[in-house]
């Protein structure tokens, strides 16, 4: 227990001795923290957006002209059982000559003094798929169908939507990446100084037999009181940054809301103990060798 004392006051001290030195490692680590949390609320929120968005997709299934509007339902009915398909909602002839109205004001059977207009149904794309959709395979299984006509769908907006995530998704990972091992490299140097510092004292226990284990914890610790400091000031930071993004949004549009994750201050200080762990386990093990 006189031993655990020992080395957690060490940790301690470590931190209040070279004040100049652990503030600017607490700094870095503060700013990586922060920017991770805004990274990965821009990444929470623009996976909800996407998932939206793919609520929106729509494909439209035009069914031939000789297809009774019996038959149109259900074939709209195995259409809906494809993997991928959310929804799909029949249409029949008289839904799609009144819809013909409602869009260019010309009633077709009084033009026409028939109806022309085949069945048709609206599928709608699962919304809860994570991974990118891959609209072909169901494009596929649709045209499989017997009785299908023509069928158009927004390929090139899914795409493109699609795209554009996955690229957004990589490059935020990749900036949190570096900015992490930026992170690491800091703390190391700051523990590799203050270990500098205490050379004679490190002797000092290395001649009375202390292990390097013993030897390392105080500077761990004071790694992992940098960090813990770091993500306390980076939550707070964090959390007003999100309050203020929505109190300015408010003032525009009441549509629109920035959301995030409750445990995310958590998460950050989970990342703050590793980077501070690894950091110090990392200096002390190259002084060491």
């Amino acid at each position: 227990m006189d031993k655990f004392l020992f080395l957690v006051g060490e940790g301690f001290k470590n931190l209040w001795r070279f004040k100049i030195t652990t503030i600017t490692s607490i700094i870095s680590v503060f700013m990586t923290l922060y920017l991770i949390g805004i990274l990965f609320t821009i990444g929470d929120n623009s996976q909800k957006l996407i998932v939206y968005l793919r609520s929106k997709y729509k494909i439209e299934v035009f069914f031939k002209q000789e297809i009774s509007d019996t038959k149109a339902q259900k074939l709209t009915q195995e259409i809906q059982k494809i993997p991928g398909i959310r929804s799909a909602t029949n249409i029949n002839r008289a839904d799609a000559a009144r819809i013909f109205k409602q869009q260019f004001g010309e009633d077709i059977l009084t033009l026409l003094e028939t109806n022309p207009l085949p069945a048709s149904c609206v599928v709608n794309i699962s919304r809860t798929q994570s991974s990118a959709i891959d609209i072909a395979p169901i494009i596929a299984e649709i045209k499989k169908i017997d009785g299908v006509d023509e069928i158009t769908f927004q390929g090139r907006l899914i795409s493109r939507i699609e795209r554009y995530y996955d690229l957004l998704f990589k490059t935020l990972t990749g900036v949190a990446i570096v900015i992490l091992l930026v992170t690491i490299s800091i703390i190391s140097n700051t523990i590799k100084l203050t270990f500098y510092i205490r050379a004679d004292l490190v002797k000092a226990l290395k001649l009375v037999g202390a292990s390097n284990i013993f030897i390392k914890i105080p500077f761990i610790i004071d790694g992992i009181l940098q960090g813990l400091i770091g993500a306390l000031l980076a939550s707070a930071a964090l959390y007003g940054t999100i309050f203020a993004g929505n109190h300015f949004i408010a003032a525009m549009t009441n549509r629109i809301r920035i959301s995030s994750d409750l445990f995310i201050g958590l998460w950050l200080t989970i990342v703050a103990v590793l980077i501070g762990m690894i950091g110090a386990s990392r200096a002390t093990a190259k002084l060491l060798k």
